[in-house]
């Protein structure tokens, strides 16, 4: 065999490690199925309550601040929502130093927000000279918090642990809100930490305000930097709620899956020596599994390690310098994995050009261009049939597929408006379809799907009523721009034999602009409502 059939050899090697067949979508929503179960019996760090009852109708005003803090950013808005659906957002950004994100102290970070949140008060005139007189009007703000927390209320919980390359011991086991309001208060600010808000329960809500069809949205799902999704569920069915929480008179709450840490023991979910030597090297070994294989922030991780495993076999042509990103760790990030996407084909000199410029990389050829694009596309896809798994038992979960086929073939939607006089079903009458959700899923697999995948944006189903739409808000730079991610998802929506071809034509994948801004902003106003 020659050099150049060894070399093809070990890159299909390395994609059939990273592909994901129909099977492993199946076990990994069935298993996922399961801890979404066990989190709502049980307390565990994933299926966290919100303590978010209303669902946003469009019909909601007022004006709030809100800081989203995740990722390596600190967002600053005003939020004015205007009752129609629509909503203005006036916004700061401002990156968080790294040695605020690992610091043994949590007062450093909240005093950074704190003083951001001054400068963007004083910018736009909005706090008077006697702010902190006795019974002066506080501003209240939403504060997204994009790392595991333990909510009591909705306003107050307990840092779980920290991700996405965050640590920050000291807060662990503090209330984010207090601790920012804490410093809020140092600096005399006329502002009231009214809600703490997870990113995915953020984009559901912004999603269900601008969505202009009461009751559709069902999910909240981010993949960007992390990866979270947020969904409604049945009061009756949260066993883990205190029980004068579960006596209220609302039957449905917003629950943060937290679904990173789905399968942390690696039951099902595919590892590589790639994913090894991620989860070995990184801040929190053995956790975040699935945010491992499918978050922004370790997929160029990824992608480095695999370039570095063929470049030693002598895979490519180009050479790497010894200031290559890719001799550092995290040096390369997902948007070089979007630009290789973006010319599958890798015919064009400016491909080449550009893997030089962003490698550091000499005598890069077209066939370094289309190996480098095709590994890039089996690290994502397997990372979008991955979501798209986990979407599914999220769907699965929520009886939504069932009621579009049940009496007069409406939805019975979730939110609190079109509940609040229903009888709530049996505790577990999602779980109890199983029987009749794979009987189902078997006769729609006999049937061939004719409608392919769509891009995320608002378009007509192609069959079917607006009434039998499951809308599922999106948020998030991997499937805002990487081409076909939503495609991959919807691939492995299909092959799940309880939803299959015609429950996945029933999905809807809208982008949440502002998700976390907006969407803290209505956990604010829902604070109002508690």
């Amino acid at each position: 065999m020659s050099s150049h059939d060894n070399h093809q050899s070990l890159v299909h090697d390395i994609l059939q490690q990273f592909d994901i067949d129909s099977d492993d979508v199946s076990k990994v929503t069935q298993r996922f199925l399961r801890q979404l179960q066990e989190g709502l019996d049980h307390p565990r760090p994933w299926q966290l309550p919100s303590y978010v009852y209303h669902v946003p109708d469009g019909s909601e005003k007022g004006t709030f601040l809100a800081v989203d803090l995740g990722g390596t950013n600190c967002r600053i808005c005003l939020v004015d929502l205007l009752g129609n659906s629509t909503y203005n957002v006036t916004q700061t950004k401002q990156t968080v130093p790294e040695h605020l994100r690992i610091n043994p102290r949590y007062q450093p970070l909240f005093s950074f927000i704190a003083k951001a949140l001054r400068e963007f008060l004083d910018r736009h005139k909005l706090r008077p000279e006697n702010d902190c007189s006795a019974g002066a009007r506080r501003i209240p703000l939403g504060f997204t918090f994009s790392f595991t927390c333990e909510q009591t209320s909705i306003s107050k919980g307990t840092l779980i642990q920290w991700d996405k390359g965050w640590d920050i011991p000291e807060a662990l086991g503090k209330d984010p809100c207090a601790m920012l309001q804490e410093s809020i208060d140092e600096m005399e600010l006329p502002v009231q930490v009214s809600a703490l808000a997870n990113d995915s329960v953020g984009t559901l809500l912004s999603r269900a305000y601008t969505s202009q069809e009461q009751g559709s949205t069902l999910a909240g799902v981010i993949i960007g930097t992390g990866t979270n999704a947020a969904y409604i569920e049945k009061v009756c069915n949260v066993q883990r709620l205190p029980r004068p929480e579960r006596k209220r008179t609302h039957d449905s709450i917003v629950l943060n899956t937290e679904w990173g840490c789905f399968d942390d023991d690696l039951e099902v979910l595919p590892i590589t020596s790639f994913d090894r030597a991620l989860d070995a090297s990184s801040i929190n070994p053995r956790q975040q599994q699935l945010e491992k294989r499918v978050s922004g922030m370790y997929l160029g991780e990824l992608m480095r390690l695999v370039i570095l495993h063929c470049h030693e076999q002598g895979v490519f042509n180009m050479i790497l310098g010894e200031e290559s990103p890719c001799n550092r760790p995290y040096g390369l990030d997902s948007s070089f994995l979007s630009l290789l996407a973006k010319d599958k084909a890798a015919e064009s000199l400016g491909v080449a050009s550009a893997i030089e410029r962003v490698l550091s990389a000499q005598g890069s050829t077209l066939r370094d261009a289309r190996v480098l694009a095709q590994l890039a596309d089996g690290i994502v896809r397997r990372s979008a049939r991955l979501a798209g798994s986990a979407l599914g038992a999220i769907i699965i979960q929520s009886g939504r597929l069932s009621d579009t086929q049940s009496e007069k073939g409406t939805v019975q939607v979730t939110s609190l408006q079109t509940h609040r006089h229903r009888s709530q079903r049996p505790k577990h009458f999602g779980r109890g379809c199983g029987l009749l959700s794979r009987i189902v899923g078997w006769l729609k697999r006999s049937i061939p799907s004719s409608t392919g995948p769509r891009n995320v944006e608002d378009k007509p189903l192609s069959r079917g009523s607006e009434q039998d739409i499951i809308d599922i808000g999106v948020d998030g730079s991997l499937i805002q721009l990487y081409p076909g991610f939503e495609a991959h998802m919807r691939s492995a929506l299909r092959d799940i034999q309880e939803i299959g071809p015609d429950g996945e034509r029933k999905v809807r994948m809208g982008l949440a602009k502002d998700g976390s801004g907006v969407g803290a902003a209505l956990m604010a106003n829902a604070a109002k409502l508690s």
